[in-house]
């Protein structure tokens, strides 16, 4: 019976460092999206006004990577949102 006690305890422990994990690593992404979102031009500028390319093609393939670090960003988000959500729900 002792030995149960002492998984079960074990188990608990293991969980904390778990959801403790996913906290940190949530407020990471939380902060890379806001920096990442911040970073998208407007309508009317591009990154060539902000990075000082003055060839568009360049300034193309920087939103272009930009966009797609944004999503994968969104993404992550969403699921240790979710993670957490199910974790201490």
């Amino acid at each position: 019976m002792l030995a149960y006690r002492e998984r079960v305890s074990d188990v608990r422990e293991n969980l904390v460092i778990l959801t403790t994990v996913l906290i940190v690593a949530h407020l990471l992404v939380c902060l890379v999206l806001v920096v990442l979102i911040l970073m998208h031009s407007g309508k009317d500028s591009g990154m060539a006004s902000v990075t000082g390319f003055s060839f568009a093609a360049q300034a193309s393939v920087m939103e272009r990577n930009l966009t797609r670090y944004t999503i994968i960003t969104g993404i992550t988000f969403f699921v240790t949102t979710f993670l957490l959500a199910w974790r201490l729900g």
